[in-house]
């Protein structure tokens, strides 16, 4: 498994250099590319435009500048995807020339030191690029692009899967908007991960883009006030978009460790792959549900359950939160709980979909008696975010909730988690 290490490295003239650079190959690889598809008619393949403009480019190791290249095509590649596929609103190729763009390095150009320092080549005659390097590990892959305020190292590196998973239970997890996620486990405990701080933060994402924009767009274009609020734009969006990525890491971490602790070998996630093309519920609730963070979720939950050595494994979500797991009567309900008139059986709508996320993937698994599903269903105990919460393992366990407020009560272990340099996914 390959995890990602971000650092801040500040401004340098040697960092301007190399994305001066970089801009200059893309603009070249993009002036060239459409130049010959409008006049002869014929598009450079990526083994070409590598050979004719990206051997010998002064100032860059050979492989970044093949990785600029690698770059332009699969921009170019998804956009020809989109459009066999018939996305055509506001879909544009990769045609503006740039002046500074994003360099990369591959294996063959980085080297760790003995005494800590990653060395990045540039070519023969050029100085490299040595940052201190926090980690025994060699990256294989290296990065560094703007930020919006300074340049930023982004290194993959490989991470051995070495822990052992305490138990073999599995776990279905129904994701959602409300609550993030509902977890079932076998032995018929429910823990819901409540979203409120999430959508929260992106209300106040909303609100500010729009009150900004609309600051913006009275003052002329290009003038001081202008550049003044666009700036703060920018600087108060990201602020936002860190506490919404601090906010994830945080209640995903939290979840694996009681999963964990709960000895659970086995997750199994629904699948909501194209769920954003079947929205149309009105304006308001559209953009709630574009917003929705559930793929980094499930990414962050996936690789971190995956350290410590679980297994994921995905399932189809399809009516799962409209089917009795007693009688498997299919019926729709309008609230959050789950009625159901064919057997009278009771439960969480979210909980009702985990357990069927469950046995979608393993029918008939659990062992008899195991589970509650026969009357009527436990209601989910909360993980919830506080600013402050630990994301290691505390051993503390967490409170029941009851059925009108589930998962708005949780445990609210205290400390710090983000150091600079943290692994993130």
């Amino acid at each position: 498994m390959y995890l990602t290490r971000k650092l801040k490295l500040g401004q340098t003239d040697q960092l301007d250099r190399l994305a001066r650079q970089a801009g200059e190959l893309w603009s070249t690889l993009t002036k060239w590319h459409w130049r010959f598809a409008r006049r002869q008619g014929y598009w450079l393949s990526k083994g070409q435009a590598q050979k004719m403009y990206c051997k010998g480019f002064d100032g860059l190791h050979s492989q970044s500048a093949q990785a600029v290249a690698d770059s332009f095509y699969d921009s170019l590649q998804s956009w020809r995807k989109k459009r066999k596929n018939g996305d055509y609103e506001g879909l544009r190729p990769p045609y503006k020339q740039k002046r500074y763009f994003k360099v990369q390095w591959k294996s063959g150009a980085i080297k760790l030191r003995d005494d800590g320092v990653l060395r990045l080549s540039n070519g023969r005659g050029n100085n490299p690029v040595l940052i201190d390097w926090p980690s025994e590990k060699e990256p294989k892959r290296v990065e560094i692009g703007w930020d919006g305020d300074q340049y930023e190292l982004r290194c993959q590196y490989n991470v051995e899967e070495d822990q052992e998973p305490k138990g073999t239970k599995k776990a279905g997890v129904d994701l959602g908007e409300r609550h993030l996620a509902t977890v079932y486990v076998e032995n018929g405990e429910n823990i819901s991960v409540h979203g409120g701080r999430l959508r929260s933060l992106r209300r106040q994402h909303n609100r500010m883009l729009s009150t900004l924009r609309s600051k913006i767009d009275r003052k002329e274009k290009g003038s001081r006030r202008w550049k003044r609020l666009a700036r703060a734009k920018d600087r108060q969006l990201r602020k936002i978009r860190n506490q919404i990525e601090d906010f994830l890491h945080k209640v995903t971490t939290r979840l694996v460790n009681v999963l964990h602790e709960r000895r659970t070998g086995t997750v199994v996630v629904g699948d909501l792959t194209g769920i954003r093309e079947r929205i149309k519920y009105g304006d308001r609730m559209n953009q709630r549900l574009h917003q929705w963070a559930y793929s980094k979720f499930e990414h962050m939950l996936t690789y971190k359950a995956q350290l410590r050595g679980m297994t994921v494994e995905r399932a189809s979500e399809a009516y799962t939160s409209q089917t009795c797991p007693s009688c498997e009567h299919r019926h729709k309900s309008n609230g959050r709980d789950f009625n159901c008139p064919q057997c009278s059986f009771e439960g969480h709508r979210d909980v009702v979909g985990a357990r069927n996320i469950l046995n979608e993937r393993y029918p008939g698994d659990e062992p008899t008696g195991s589970t509650q599903v026969a009357g009527e269903m436990a209601s989910p105990t909360g993980v919830r975010y506080r600013p402050h919460m630990r994301t290691e393992p505390t051993g503390s366990e967490p409170q029941r909730c009851n059925p009108a407020t589930a998962g708005k009560t949780c445990t609210e272990p205290r400390g710090s988690s983000r150091q600079a340099g943290r692994p993130v996914g």
